[in-house]
């Protein structure tokens, strides 16, 4: 649970905040529970022998686009392929949620991948320049004079270690965007046993993001024979 809510408050957080918008807000399962965690996580749970499935509200903003995280781990002697096509969220009203293409989400991590390239090589100049100015100052030579400034050799030790001052990738721009990217759902099959999940990223239509009030919201989850359905709301805040 502890992961889950990690990786939904940095998909929340690359995602802008807005003054009015909607967000998930799930029911608890008639045969399950509902777990709730900080700043509007929820995670609603349904299980039967053969399968359980887990269905995640973010808690982030739902403006042109949403997401739920839906995962599914396998009890049954059978495999069966998991994706966002076993994936329907929808309206009260019928409007269903399309899933994002996978061309608009791949064209946003390149662009991610390019600036968290950028990012991280201004980083290590940054740093390296730090760590040359502090032991080339004009005090860098006080210790020879009785001073407490690091010796010749030490600053030439600084420049030599400077090379390799760098950020934490994780703390770098672009980074929890890059996480969240690469736990989107895409088909797999899941093996006796194993679990498979991750974000189901759709489009909100337009004349839905007008409405600007509650509306009843279903989520179907498919696991080979079996279907499993949750309910909640698209609320506006």
């Amino acid at each position: 649970m502890k992961t889950m809510l990690i990786a939904a408050a940095a998909l929340a957080a690359a995602s802008p905040a807005m003054a009015g918008s909607y967000r998930i807000v799930l029911d608890r399962p008639a045969n399950g529970r509902l777990l709730t965690g900080h700043a509007g996580v929820q995670a609603a749970d349904e299980r039967t022998p053969a399968t359980l499935v887990r269905v995640v509200a973010p808690g982030n903003d739902v403006d042109q686009r949403g997401t739920v995280r839906v995962l599914v781990m396998n009890f049954s002697d059978k495999p069966f392929t998991f994706g966002p096509d076993d994936v329907t969220v929808k309206l009260g009203d019928g409007t269903v949620f399309r899933p994002t293409s996978v061309d608009a989400m791949e064209n946003g991590r390149l662009l991610v991948e390019r600036e968290s390239r950028r990012a991280a090589a201004v980083d290590i100049i940054n740093r390296n320049n730090f760590a040359s100015s502090s032991s080339d100052g004009p005090d860098a030579g006080a210790a020879e004079n009785g001073g407490n400034a690091a010796s010749p050799a030490g600053a030439q030790s600084a420049r030599g270690a400077g090379q390799d001052l760098r950020s934490d990738s994780d703390l770098l721009p672009g980074a929890e965007t890059m996480n969240a990217i690469y736990q989107i759902l895409i088909p797999l099959e899941v093996a006796p046993q194993k679990a498979w999940g991750g974000y189901y990223v759709f489009d909100v239509p337009k004349d839905v993001q007008k409405r600007k009030l509650d509306q009843p919201l279903s989520i179907t989850v498919r696991t080979g024979p079996e279907v499993h359905r949750f309910s909640g709301s698209l609320h506006w805040k």
